[in-house]
């Protein structure tokens, strides 16, 4: 007898331990659906947006929805020659007018972004909707809604996660930004380079932005603010990702950081101490695999190693069963680039994880997709589709079910041509059952 409950204190004590050790934070997670109503919604043809990818929402004071674009097309109003007007011929295809003819950008007609970034305001009710851009330039089109200080036409920042923050009493919003030197249609090669980073703060009434401030003493090109949590003692979690390794196993792409692993990490700092503060990496703390620590350079990744995350990606804490979860939604990118296509959902109990419980939940028919809505016999797009950076939109969390967003786009090395065609380039919207989900 003796034996028998020192066995069973044994197995009961190394069940606590384990718990403690691996926290249980499953969670169960049924197959997405496309969500029609919200691809409704961001199929539009103008005035004001209508098309973009990022697809980062966050839900204002007031209970409206801001969902924030990289590369925007905009359909001016009144509209303009050239612009991202969308109309839709007899067979109900829509299209865009070439705004680049050859030989300029090449040996057919394209469309190009001249909008780096924008905004989409979406009312609480989903009555309106209202587009953001920056001032419009001499010809009368919209400029990028964030502009980074340098005059090159090719330097340009892309978007990271926006947050709510009380600044002097007052609530705004940090928007990482992501600044990038990116070749035009109309360049005679393709590159793609790192420049910076820097967090813009913004009145979350108005949306306006008080100021853009550098990243300081940043080592190296690691991409931080891909998502970000603020505690209540007002200590900001950012994830970030950074591609290094290569993925030995997936088809090779023309542009070699898709052939890498990205990897996730977090580090924190304290918000309470104002932007100035926040901007400086000598204030951050990163994951080393036990603790925070002050050098950002042992920080360790928090997901298995053969796994690879999204560039862009969404972590959101999720109320399931009355328990508070990360919750992350990525791609499966450990495919390389071209393969794409199998949205997973992790699960982990704290912000640096590890990120290992994983579900998946949908794979995307957009991707490879070369046959769009209204095509007739013998017209397709010359290039499958790619597919890209899912972001979840927690504050429209209905039955149970999240709402995920995922990128669609030509993909690199692409055949000119095919810009023509409105819905290759927009978000897609699923549905994702998690069980005890709540709002």
């Amino acid at each position: 007898m003796q034996q028998f409950l020192r066995s069973a204190v044994l197995i009961l004590t190394l069940a606590l331990l384990s718990h403690a050790i691996f926290p249980q934070c499953e969670i169960a997670v049924g197959k997405g659906e496309p969500a029609a109503e919200w691809n409704d919604i961001f199929t539009r043809s103008g005035p004001g947006w209508t098309g973009g990818d990022t697809t980062v929402s966050i839900e204002l004071p007031n209970g409206d929805s801001a969902f924030f674009f990289s590369d925007s097309f905009i359909a001016e109003d009144p509209q303009l020659p050239g612009d991202g007007s969308v109309y839709t011929n007899e067979n109900g295809l829509r299209l865009r007018k070439p705004n680049c003819l050859p030989p300029i950008c090449g040996p057919k007609p394209e469309v190009i972004h001249y909008v780096y970034n924008s905004i989409v305001v979406r009312s609480k009710d989903g009555k309106t909707m209202r587009t953001l851009t920056g001032p419009k330039d001499k010809n009368g089109y919209s400029t990028s809604y964030f502009k980074p200080k340098s005059d090159s036409p090719n330097h340009m920042y892309w978007l990271g996660d926006p947050i709510i923050v009380e600044v002097g009493g007052k609530k705004k919003i940090w928007m990482f930004l992501n600044e990038w030197d990116v070749a035009r249609p109309f360049d005679k090669a393709f590159w793609i380079k790192y420049r910076a980073q820097a967090i813009a703060q913004m009145d979350a009434e108005t949306l306006a932005i008080e100021k853009i401030v550098d990243l300081k003493n940043k080592t190296d090109e690691a991409v931080w603010g891909i998502s970000l949590w603020l505690n209540d003692k007002n200590e900001l979690y950012i994830w970030g990702m950074r591609n290094e390794g290569e993925i030995k196993t997936a088809k090779k792409s023309s542009l070699a950081i898709a052939n890498k692993f990205k990897k996730l990490y977090i580090a924190k700092v304290d918000a309470s101490k104002g932007l100035e503060h926040a901007v400086d990496l000598k204030n951050w703390t990163a994951w080393d695999g036990k603790s925070f620590s002050k050098d950002l350079n042992a920080r360790k990744s928090i997901i298995p190693e053969n796994d690879s995350i999204s560039d862009e990606l969404a972590i959101r804490r999720l109320n399931i069963n009355g328990k508070p979860i990360f919750v992350m939604a990525t791609f499966d990118t450990s495919v390389g680039y071209s393969d794409w296509r199998d949205l997973y959902l992790y699960s982990a109990c704290e912000p640096q994880g590890p990120f290992r419980s994983k579900h998946h939940f949908y794979r995307t028919p957009t991707a490879g997709m070369t046959k769009l809505p209204g095509m007739i016999e013998g017209q397709s797009l010359q290039s499958g589709l790619s597919v890209y950076n899912p972001h979840m939109h927690p504050q429209f969390i209905e039955d149970g079910k999240i709402l995920v967003s995922y990128n669609s786009n030509l993909p690199f090395g692409s055949k000119p041509g095919d810009s023509i065609y409105a819905d290759f380039y927009r978000p897609r919207f699923v549905w994702v059952p998690i069980a005890g989900l709540q709002k």
